[in-house]
């Protein structure tokens, strides 16, 4: 009971400066914050890998960075260009400068896993604050995705049941992910009624299908992340939000959301 006490408290503390955050800074200062906060989650999944800062480490931060610059200013380079000029660079940074060679092969698949799981996939973030509406859909997607964190993890300890996926997240069950997606569903509405224009050409029954796709994925993203943490032999990213881990743990399921409500934003709403 204590603990999620503590949850709430700490989550009422700092929601409503992040509501602040987003909905008054500038498209630049924005695109600053979420790159700090990706990086920072970035940096907490090679925590799972590398228990030392190295040179890699930081490579692949640079390039995580970039990445983001890229979907920020979004330059006349075409994204395969750029993947395999990482790649490149990230595979010949490794030959000279390998720390053990038998861990060669691993530590870039480590690397070059992070740059596109965080900074490609929560990236999209930045893209998303950039379409008609931007900074309505942020709220909606974190409305969808964080209501639906709650809602799994206080029905899923109030009712119990039978487990989703033992193996990989021994705590979380089906009737935490059902109860998840309904959240999801609420929270998604209340966010196109308070965000969004309501001229915006996005129906109520978009949004409940919307919500639920986006709220489906986000929890494939927390099992994701969940894989990741079992592997590694940590129970969360760090201990950087107090009660909810580190800022990984928040936006594992966001990373894997953000790129859905990208591309349903550019193909299908236009």
């Amino acid at each position: 009971m204590k603990f999620s006490q503590s949850r709430l408290a700490v989550a009422a503390l700092l929601l409503p400066i992040l509501y602040l955050l987003i909905s008054s800074l500038p498209s630049f200062l924005f695109f600053l914050l979420v790159s700090a906060a990706i990086l920072r989650a970035q940096y907490e999944f090679y925590r799972f890998y590398f228990r030392q800062n190295t040179p890699l480490v930081y490579l692949g931060l640079c390039l995580g960075f970039l990445l983001l610059c890229w979907l920020y200013f979004n330059p006349p380079l075409s994204f395969a260009v750029l993947a395999i000029s990482m790649l490149l660079a990230l595979l010949i940074f490794q030959l000279f400068f390998f720390q053990q060679i038998q861990n060669a092969l691993l530590d870039s698949a480590v690397l070059f896993i992070g740059i596109f799981y965080l900074a490609g996939f929560l990236g999209h973030c930045i893209a998303i604050r950039q379409q008609p509406e931007g900074i309505g859909f942020i709220f909606f997607l974190l409305f969808v995705i964080w209501g639906g964190d709650a809602g799994a993890y206080y029905v899923g300890r109030t009712i119990g049941g039978m487990k989703l996926y033992p193996i990989v997240s021994p705590n979380k069950t089906v009737s935490g992910a059902i109860g998840g997606l309904l959240i999801s569903v609420a929270g998604g509405v209340l966010a196109r009624w308070l965000f969004i224009a309501e001229s915006f050409p996005f129906a109520w029954s978009e949004v409940v299908l919307l919500a639920l796709i986006l709220g489906g994925v986000g929890q494939l993203g927390d099992l994701v992340e969940s894989l990741f943490k079992r592997s590694a032999g940590v129970k969360d990213s760090s201990g950087l939000v107090p009660a909810h881990g580190g800022l990984l743990d928040k936006l594992d399921g966001v990373a894997f959301a953000a790129p859905v409500l990208y591309y349903y934003l550019v193909f299908v709403v236009g």
